[in-house]
């Protein structure tokens, strides 16, 4: 991280960290500015037009963060907040545009709620909280994690369909991106998985997800991974988690073929060998599972409809079209074998459906996944359409 000290936004940043530090139950951190007494009656009238009902007073008395950082210390945890930033008058930037940061150190969850409540004289309120950010180290503590599922569970502050990001440094530096964001990053990350056409609703992982993962255990999870790309968070990897395990990163393109292979894609880009580039539309996936001796075999058949969207359009259509479901067949194949052993996961999520496939398999692996991954082998079959546009 040092190397982005340098430069015009590195000035910003090393006065941010220079900022007052306030101490709270372990510390508390304010980044930017202080509200102004205009900014009081801004949160109110904001408040009001979200949260109509409640009385200005105790609107004042409540943060509403967008976003939520967490990052593993020493010692506990640091979370950092992204609030939208209602300090300036209706002359100035649009509020919506413009965000004030908070971190908070301490030993765990509530204590750094607590923190931030007792320096502020706010209380924290997630109703408007569109994404929660882990960084990769606090993903990696499966008691940190526990205690936080918990903590969430228990309180029931933060809704399940909020949105789950991981960061591959530190998640408060992912929050302080609100440059490249044009304001809040929270906001930034919603629209981000809006705007994503390629995939089915069900691609996105939420908390609900990450909770349904801790209790039974039974589906891989892929966790976009967010990386400062030019001052705004981009996605450059997906981290694995599986029976409540960070089993490391798979890449943007591996994930894809995941993504396909689990029948969470509605359109799928493929280049062949020979440099024509297909758009795979109309996606099905057929999975069965059945034991091959006593071992679990997954298999995968494809089908769908593809439109040639750069090469040699003179090119037999038969010829192309038995040559695309050829090639990716062994290439979701080999992917899916190498995914296997290294990071060690089921790039067809297959585990979640072998009860309703295969009671005495299901038996024989409740309780051993790294066995079920062991033994597992995944089968592809691909019978797509080449069609004229």
């Amino acid at each position: 991280m040092e190397e982005k000290e340098n430069g015009k936004n590195g000035g910003l940043r090393r006065k941010q960290r220079a900022s007052r530090r306030t101490r709270g139950t372990k510390g508390i951190r304010r980044v930017q500015r202080r509200t102004s007494s205009a900014g009081l009656w801004a949160l109110a009238a904001w408040a009001l037009i979200f949260l109509g009902g409640c009385g200005t007073r105790e609107l004042e008395d409540r943060g509403f963060p967008l976003a939520v950082g967490i990052d593993k210390e020493e010692e506990g945890m640091a979370l950092s907040f992204d609030f939208p930033d209602l300090s300036q008058g209706d002359d100035e930037k649009n509020p919506s545009e413009r965000t004030v940061t908070f971190s908070v150190e301490a030993g765990a969850y509530y204590e750094a709620q607590k923190a931030y409540e007792n320096n502020t004289n706010k209380v924290l309120d997630y109703n408007h909280l569109k994404a929660i950010i882990l960084s990769q180290e606090f993903l990696g503590d499966n008691e940190a994690l526990r205690e936080l599922l918990s903590w969430l569970e228990h309180e029931q502050v933060v809704a399940r369909n909020t949105y789950l990001f991981v960061a591959k440094d530190r998640a408060a530096e992912i929050l302080t991106l609100t440059e490249g964001t044009g304001g809040s990053v929270g906001k930034y990350l919603e629209q981000m998985v809006n705007t994503q056409e390629d995939f089915k609703e069900q691609k996105a992982v939420t908390i609900g997800d990450l909770m349904n993962q801790w209790h039974n255990q039974n589906e891989e999870l892929l966790l976009p991974v967010l990386t400062d790309n030019g001052e705004a968070p981009s996605i450059t990897e997906y981290a694995v988690l599986g029976a409540f395990s960070y089993r490391g990163n798979i890449s943007v393109e591996e994930a894809m073929k995941a993504f396909l292979s689990r029948n969470q894609v509605e359109r799928f880009w493929y280049e062949l060998k020979e440099g024509q580039v297909v758009e795979i539309q109309n996606i099905r996936r057929e999975i069965r599972i059945y034991g091959q001796g006593d071992k679990p075999a997954a298999e995968i058949e494809l089908t769908g409809e593809a439109r040639m969207k750069m090469g040699d359009e003179g090119a037999s259509a038969g010829k192309l079209e038995k040559q695309l479901n050829r090639q990716l067949a062994e290439s979701l194949a080999m992917t899916a074998e190498k995914l296997l052993k290294e990071p060690g996961t089921d790039m067809s999520n297959s585990f979640i459906k072998l009860g309703g496939y295969n009671r005495d398999l299901y038996e024989k692996y409740r309780q051993d996944y790294e066995g079920y991954l062991s033994d597992l082998r995944l089968l592809f079959s691909v019978d797509v359409k080449l069609v004229n546009e």
